[in-house]
Parts: structure tokens; C-alpha cells; sequence
């Protein structure tokens, strides 16, 4: 046919025999310029992981204190304070998504953590203003007198400063962790999954777990202690200082760093390859695979991946690879050829990411699990012989992460992400099991009148830690590794997403279960007195559900098949 010679301009065969000298001088090419002088994967992780300590410490030097400062200072009442905390705490933990965007698609990575921080300082600037003038705040109550409420003026002011933190933290929180995870390439994987690099990058991921645990202790502790005991305007202020160093580390250090380009929107290249296969979805597939388009080496769109960036063709969701078949419309050499015909590792990465998804689910549905922990067993302490506080179990549990972590780094290439995600679907319904054996035990003593010690929920709270570590940290480096290309920053905003998914879950289920139990006059699970109920009726449906999601989980792990670069 004429147009022959033009299609072998545009064929670049899935298996070509000349790849493996292209393979190198892509690698070789993509070192270029990041590769700086003096620089070290070591020292800038552990600097990275410095930042992160200090930007989680500070998010949650103000949000474990929120409530409590909405209420003292700006004298709200109780119902609108509740809704402001959980309204900040939505916009900033759904702020990971499209700071990953903006990243993949126009600043990169590390332009995006130094804007997203410089943003937050500005916010908790106006955040410390507000709680250190007087006339940035309300007056303090009188004794026997009504509280004055804040201004508007004032409520401006605070609340402007609070939603610049939240959206300059949660923006840059989730791109922090791919950068840090980025200073690994391809190179250092060592061709395979047993190079140095997976498990270095596998050790990077746990720490940063363990760091942001840590970090969420010293805020739980020593900034709320400040700040309430000593003076709000100083504790915010330490916050503000703490991110404020951050800035300052980050751009002085930049040299140490491995600064990629954006890879591209990844939502672009979503879009393509579904628009593509739309036109072409009575096209016959041709039984040779190597006869689907693969895009020009020296292709200047970012969505046509370099040779060593490139996938190897999968039969999974093999109608999707409608979307590279040549036709002759394709040849015009016309602007919207992208979206008509579309290089076979662009449809390689859609099918990676409808593998990803269902497992992701199963993290959200974790979480309902997880939850519990920072809620229903807090409850449970508070109505035992509660000699310490019953929020010091979270922090007991906090400092087991950090341990468990650290055990996990001396296992890192012994057990997989996968593994490690499911031993935390596992753990979390034996920690939820726990609790409601507790919870029985708790309900009969209660019915002698007897107080049982707190000491007996500490077992729930360990199984917990090693299912939290497990889980959380198997998942950003599943989520990272097995990622398209040009969605690495956004996997890491998936994680982030999924807590708050689950926690979302929780609630509604447990709304649904106290109306549907108490219909009817009954007294229901959930009855104002806590003796009187059943949340370890609770707790067992919650274990049923765990089950079953893990179930889930194990079910599509045995079939994921790991995307193959050539």
C-alpha cells in the first residue's frame, strides 16, 4: 500500500531488537542534570524525612488543638465547631490530589513542596497573628457574664490563615513523599525487584511512617501542652517555625536533590486513550501485538514514554489496545493525532491503573477498621478504671508503629508490599476482634457494678500499630512502584484520600447502625449511656466487614500481575 512507508515512521515495534541500546542512552539521558554535584540519595532522604517531621508536627500542632481553641477563644458553639474542624480537615486531606496534579503536570515535584510550604507558612503567620493580638480575638469570657464572639473581622483573619495552611500542607504533603521515594531511579532498582534500590526505597517508606507518627506525638504532646497551658499565640508560633525552617532547608539544599521534570497530566493521557478507543471500538485487534502503535523515540510529547520508560504488552483489559491500532486517518500529521491514536504504554498505564483501583478500595474499606482506634476505643477508655488518660493509648499506639517499622525495615526484602498490605487487612480484624471480646468483658462488669482496668484494651491497641504500619506502609510503596509513569505523585495523594474515605465510611455506618437499633424505642447499640448499649455488637460487624474485605483483597492480589518495563 502507498501509505506503508509512512506507517513505518510511526510503528515503533513493542519488540524491537535495537532497544536495549536505546534502553541505555534513555537512562543515560535522564541522569542528565540531576545528577548535580555533591549529590546523595542518603543525606537528601534523611533531609526529606527531616522536612516531613517537621511539616506534620506542625498540621497537627493545630488540628489536635482546634477544636479546643474554637471553643476557649472564639467562644463557638459546640455543633459549628465540630462542622469547622471537619470541614478544614476535609478540604486539607483531599489537597494531596491536586497538589500530585499540579506537580505531574506543571511544576514538578519540588517546586510544588516549596510553593505548597510557603503557602502554609503564610497561613499559620496569620493563624499565630490571630491567637497573639488582642485585637485579632475575642475578649476572654467574664465570670457570671455572656462570652463575647468573634467579629468578623477576626473570624476573617483566623480562618483565611487556617484554610492557606491546610491547602499549602495538604497540597504539598502527599508530593513530599513521591519526591523523597524519587531520588531512587530506575538505575538504582538494579533491573529488578531484588536490586538495592527497592529495598532502600522500601526502608525510606517505612521511616517516613515512623517519622510522621513521631512527629503526630510531639504535636500531641508538647504543642498542645503549649499551647494550652502556656500560650496559644507561642504554640502556633512554634508551629509556623517549624515549616518556616522547612522552606528555608529545602531551597538551601536544593543542590543535594534529584529534581525531575513534570512527567505530564496523568488525566491527560486517562482521556486519550479512552477518547481513542471510543473511535475504534469496532476496529478488529491484530493477533500480532507488535503491530500496535508505539509512539517515536525522539516523540516530544511527555505522554510517549522514553524506551526505558516503556511497558510490556499485557493481555488484561485487552480491548483497551484499540486505542494504538494504525489506521490510515492516523497518518495525516494533523494537532489531535494524540487523541486518535495513542502509544501502547499509554494504554499499558490506563490498564495499571484499573488494576490499582480495586486494590485501593480495599485500603479505603481498611480504614473503617482502623478508625476505631482514634474513636470507639477511646470510648471504651473512658469507661474503664481509667488511672491514666484514655487518649494515651493512641499515643502508646503511636510509638508502637514507630517500632513496628523499624522491625519492618529489617524484613523489607523478605515480605512484599503486597504481603505486608495484607498482614495489616488481617491484623486490623483480630485488633477489632480483640476489642469487642474487651468490650463484652467490659458491658458484664458493668452490669456488677465493677470498673474494669483500662489496662485491658492495651492488646487491642498493638495489634492495631503492626496492622497500621503494615498496611500504611506496604501501601505507599505498592502504590508508588506499580503507579503509570505520570502518576507517581498522585498515588502517594491515593493514600491520603483513602483515609478519609474510610473514616467518611465509619461514619455514616455508625449513624446508620444507631438509627436502625434504636427504632422503635429500642435502646440501641449506641444509647447516650455507653453501659446500656452494645458497641461490642458493633464491633463484631465491623470485623464481619473486615473479613470480607480482606477476603476481597487476597482475591485480587493472587491475580495482579506487576506492570513490566522493557
Amino acid at each position: 500500500m502507498d501509505g506503508d512507508d509512512h506507517r513505518g515512521g510511526l510503528r515503533t515495534p513493542i519488540l524491537a531488537e535495537d532497544e536495549a541500546s536505546g534502553s541505555n542512552r534513555g537512562l543515560e539521558a535522564r541522569g542528565q542534570g540531576a545528577r548535580k554535584a555533591g549529590h546523595s540519595s542518603d543525606k537528601a532522604l534523611k533531609l526529606i524525612l527531616g522536612l516531613q517531621f517537621l511539616e506534620v508536627t506542625a498540621f497537627y500542632g493545630i488540628y489536635l488543638s482546634l477544636i479546643v481553641y474554637l471553643q476557649e477563644v472564639f467562644h463557638g458553639h459546640s455543633a459549628s465547631n465540630v462542622a469547622s474542624v471537619n470541614y478544614w480537615v476535609g478540604v486539607s486531606y483531599h489537597m494531596p490530589v491536586l497538589g500530585a496534579a499540579i506537580a505531574d503536570s506543571f511544576w514538578g515535584k519540588y517546586k510544588t513542596v516549596m510553593i505548597g510550604l510557603s503557602v502554609s507558612v503564610v497561613g499559620m503567620a496569620m493563624v499565630t497573628a490571630s491567637a497573639a493580638l488582642p485585637s485579632l480575638s475575642p475578649p476572654p469570657c467574664v465570670q457570671n457574664a455572656i462570652c463575647a464572639p468573634a467579629t468578623l473581622t477576626q473570624k476573617l483573619v483566623f480562618f483565611s490563615g487556617l484554610y492557606l495552611c491546610g491547602v499549602g500542607i495538604g497540597a504539598s504533603k502527599a508530593v513530599v513523599i513521591s519526591f523523597a521515594a524519587e531520588q531512587y531511579d530506575d538505575e538504582d532498582d538494579g533491573g529488578g525487584k531484588k536490586g538495592p534500590g527497592r529495598g532502600a526505597k522500601a526502608s525510606y517508606f517505612s521511616w517516613y511512617y515512623a517519622v510522621a507518627n513521631v512527629g503526630m506525638m510531639t504535636a500531641g504532646t508538647l504543642l498542645v501542652w503549649v499551647e494550652a497551658k502556656v500560650n496559644w499565640g507561642l504554640g502556633y508560633g512554634i508551629c509556623t517555625s517549624f515549616v518556616a525552617v522547612a522552606v528555608v532547608t529545602l531551597a538551601a539544599t536544593a543542590p543535594m536533590y534529584r529534581i525531575s521534570p513534570p512527567a505530564g497530566s496523568p488525566w491527560k493521557g486517562v482521556f486519550q486513550v479512552l477518547y481513542a478507543f471510543s473511535r475504534k471500538v469496532k476496529l478488529k485487534l491484530p493477533d500480532d501485538a507488535t503491530a500496535l502503535y508505539e509512539g517515536e523515540e525522539d516523540a516530544k510529547d511527555p505522554l510517549v514514554r522514553p524506551l526505558h520508560e516503556r511497558l510490556q504488552h499485557s493481555d488484561q483489559f485487552r480491548f483497551l489496545d484499540k486505542a494504538a491500532i494504525i489506521t490510515d486517518e492516523d497518518l495525516n500529521e494533523d494537532g489531535d493525532r494524540p487523541w486518535r491514536l495513542c502509544p501502547m504504554t499509554q494504554v499499558e498505564e490506563l490498564k495499571t491503573l484499573l488494576k490499582l483501583i480495586p486494590i485501593w478500595l480495599t485500603s479505603a474499606v481498611y480504614f473503617v477498621a482502623n478508625t476505631q482506634a482514634q474513636t470507639t476505643f477511646v470510648q471504651q477508655g473512658t469507661r474503664t478504671d481509667t488511672r491514666i488518660p484514655a487518649p494515651s493509648l493512641t499515643a502508646v499506639e503511636t510509638a508502637l508503629v514507630a517500632t513496628c517499622v523499624a522491625l519492618y525495615n529489617r524484613t523489607s526484602r523478605r515480605l512484599t508490599p503486597l504481603r505486608l498490605m495484607g498482614l495489616g487487612h488481617a491484623t486490623a480484624a483480630v485488633a477489632v476482634g480483640v476489642a469487642a471480646w474487651a468490650e463484652s468483658r467490659r458491658l458484664r462488669m458493668a452490669g456488677d457494678h465493677e470498673r474494669m482496668g483500662i489496662a485491658w484494651l492495651l492488646p487491642q491497641y498493638v495489634v492495631m500499630a503492626i496492622s497500621d504500619a503494615s498496611l500504611s506502609v506496604g501501601q505507599l510503596e505498592f502504590f508508588y512502584d506499580q503507579s503509570p509513569e505520570t502518576m507517581k505523585g498522585a498515588s502517594t495523594a491515593f493514600y491520603f484520600v483513602s483515609v478519609s474515605i474510610g473514616n467518611l465510611i465509619n461514619s455514616q455506618l455508625v449513624t446508620l447502625i444507631a438509627s436502625v437499633t434504636a427504632a422503635g424505642g429500642r435502646t440501641g447499640w449506641f444509647p447516650p449511656e455507653m453501659d446500656d448499649g452494645h458497641l461490642d455488637y458493633y464491633f463484631v460487624l465491623v470485623v464481619v466487614v473486615t473479613v470480607v474485605n480482606f477476603a476481597v483483597f487476597v482475591a485480587l492480589a493472587k491475580n495482579y500481575t506487576p506492570k513490566r518495563v522493557r
